[in-house]
């Protein structure tokens, strides 16, 4: 399944670049409990139709919307967020790459920040960006 595919090539960028940075990722894949005034991200996958628009069906063309949500303490400066958002928009920009085992895409749309989500101890500043790319469907060994 290439959507898996497509969220490993995004997640590795993601992770790569936190990495280089004092921010976390709360993954679903793993346990993750914020720290008292931690801002972090949390990611997600949400694949759109796959279709098929080749003969014979050699290749899957996926496309979908990944999520970029960063979680900030109520009462930080909106101006944290924001920087990241231009952080992830530097990351994610259309036309970049995206490669993982036969998965071959790309980011088809700007990093988009959706509206601010305010809680009584935190507030969400959700991103978001498209991405569309093709996986070869031949049998193994063909």
């Amino acid at each position: 399944m290439s959507q898996a595919k497509a969220r490993q090539a995004i997640e590795i960028k993601l992770m790569a670049w936190a990495a280089a940075r004092p921010i976390r990722v709360a993954n679903f894949e793993q346990e993750f409990e914020a720290q008292a005034g931690e801002t972090y991200l949390r990611a997600y996958l949400l694949p759109s139709g796959t279709t098929c628009r080749y003969l014979g069906g050699d290749a899957y063309e996926y496309a979908g919307v990944y999520q970029v949500s960063i979680e900030c303490p109520a009462g930080q400066a909106l101006a944290t967020a924001e920087a990241l958002v231009d952080e992830l928009s530097a990351l994610f920009q259309v036309d970049s790459p995206l490669s993982r085992n036969g998965f071959e895409g790309m980011i088809t749309e700007p990093v988009e920040q959706g509206p601010t989500i305010t809680e009584s101890a935190t507030y969400t500043v959700p991103t978001s960006f498209t991405y569309r790319g093709v996986a070869d469907q031949s049998p193994i060994g063909a």
